[in-house]
């Protein structure tokens, strides 16, 4: 078997898991039933434009509810078969990313093959990888923005051509009118053209700085739309999750101090897997005197991942001499690391660092692909190779012990999932529209509660010690 085709198997294994338990996961009362709602009344896609430019004064989302649109209009002509098109769509761009992930790293050697399973462990073991695939919205836009932002670094790594800068400046575009921190997508393109990598030509770039502009005077002269301020979001602070009077109360008249703690531990949430969402948990008092282990894991197996980057970034390429550090996915990871913690200013949120997450994996390919080739060369002894193989195993089991510990908390998400149809409709709660409005509400409640979903509360209690929800 040659490397590549074992690359492609075992990248198919990976997409086929982590798709198949997004695909169980019913669609969420919550942050979807109202929008799907809403979208369905818009009469055309042009309409659903429209009405995201108007939906919120801090948050410009219309190809949110473009995308809503399309898959509602694709639900419809099948009977109204809600779950299979939106899960079916989650579950095919978590596929994707994955397969995306793998096209960006091209291995063609059994060293390389090796580092791509180590690092496809790191990520979807990562705490930032959770968010793109446990949440719908009512379409997971923190997964399409890490798609965008890996496709356009792909793009960057090309021939340069017209095409190329077509599709990095319509993904740019569409990038930016999903997510606000869809603008990452343009410190990618900055980023790889900064390394050295000339895919997309330098009058792309600027074509995309000018999409730039005119998003910022769509957002702030015509639409006078605001930023995230003080209180808005809960968030967390020190070992805290405070909630919104609470944040207005301790940072109302210092608000630079919350966003400085904000942009700085969104910064350390990638490399560290601490803290999450701005809240130290790890540091919280323990139950039983003794910590949750994924704790333990989480954060020694981050700071193994993060020495093995650090010591790959500090090293100089052959024949120039350059540091690693000014390579194309470093240079990209720092870029979309710092950006995203830019714009999770007000509130931390692990999701938000989702694409930094996702090229802090593909450094850690690279990473783990020159360790492996320069190990022989340096491990010494015998008995010192045996030490630095032994330590290898540990950490990539380690790693695994996280990875698996997403299916049980896309488990756990399936569960919820469904048991909010119940707990967050009448009689037990008030419905997320009016019953007069209800189009496609009860449908979405009946397609749930018929997908049967294993308690996993039900399950050994110390799953949630090895795993936690994080």
């Amino acid at each position: 078997m040659k490397p590549s085709t074992a690359a492609w198997l075992l990248t198919a294994l990976f997409a086929i898991a982590i798709s198949a338990s997004v695909f169980r996961i019913p669609i969420q009362v919550s942050d979807s039933a109202e929008i799907i709602e809403a979208v369905d009344r818009a009469p055309s896609m042009t309409a659903a434009f429209s009405e995201g430019l108007y939906a919120s004064r801090t948050m410009l989302r219309p190809m949110r509810q473009v995308g809503t649109k399309i898959l509602l209009d694709a639900a419809h002509r099948i009977g109204d078969r809600y779950n299979l098109v939106f899960r079916g769509f989650h579950a095919a761009t978590a596929g994707l990313l994955i397969v995306l992930f793998t096209y960006v790293a091209r291995p063609h050697d059994w060293s390389a093959v090796a580092a791509l399973c180590f690092a496809m462990l790191v990520l979807t073991g990562l705490h930032t990888f959770t968010g793109m695939v446990r949440e719908a919205y009512p379409i997971n836009h923190f997964l399409l923005i890490a798609i965008y932002s890996l496709a356009v670094f792909a793009i960057a790594g090309s021939r340069r051509g017209l095409a190329a800068d077509i599709a990095a400046c319509a993904l740019f575009a569409v990038a930016a009118l999903t997510l606000e921190s869809g603008l990452v997508v343009l410190a990618v393109a900055i980023a790889a053209h900064v390394s050295g990598l000339r895919g997309i030509s330098r009058g792309a770039i600027v074509a995309m700085a000018v999409i730039a502009a005119g998003y910022v005077l769509l957002r702030v002269p015509v639409l006078h739309m605001v930023g995230n301020a003080v209180g808005e979001r809960q968030t967390g602070f020190g070992t805290d999750m405070l909630t919104t009077s609470q944040l207005h109360e301790r940072f109302g008249e210092t608000p630079w101090l919350l966003y400085a703690y904000t942009i700085i531990c969104s910064v350390l949430t990638v490399p560290l897997s601490q803290p999450i969402a701005g809240q130290w948990t790890a540091l919280q008092p323990w139950d039983r005197l003794a910590p949750p282990l994924f704790y333990l894991n989480d954060i020694g197996t981050s700071l193994a991942a993060t020495g093995v980057i650090v010591w790959y970034m500090a090293r100089r390429r052959a024949p120039d001499g350059r540091r690693r550090c000014l390579d194309p996915a470093p240079l990209v990871m720092l870029t979309v690391l710092a950006g995203s913690a830019l714009l999770s200013y007000a509130y931390a949120k692990s999701e938000i660092m989702s694409a930094a997450g996702v090229f802090y994996a593909l450094v850690v390919y690279y990473a783990t692909r020159e360790f492996i080739e320069v190990l022989p060369y340096h491990a010494g002894s015998g008995f010192s190779r045996t030490i630095a193989i032994v330590a290898v195993l540990f950490v990539t089991s380690a790693w695994g012990w996280r990875a698996i510990g997403l299916q049980y908390r896309l488990q756990r998400g399936a569960f919820e999932a469904r048991s909010e149809w119940v707990l967050r409709m009448p009689p037990y709660s008030s419905p997320p529209v009016p019953a007069a409005d209800m189009r496609v509400t009860p449908r979405l409640q009946d397609e749930a509660l018929h997908r049967g979903r294993t308690n996993p509360y039900l399950l050994w209690p110390w799953y949630a010690r090895l795993w936690g929800e994080n």
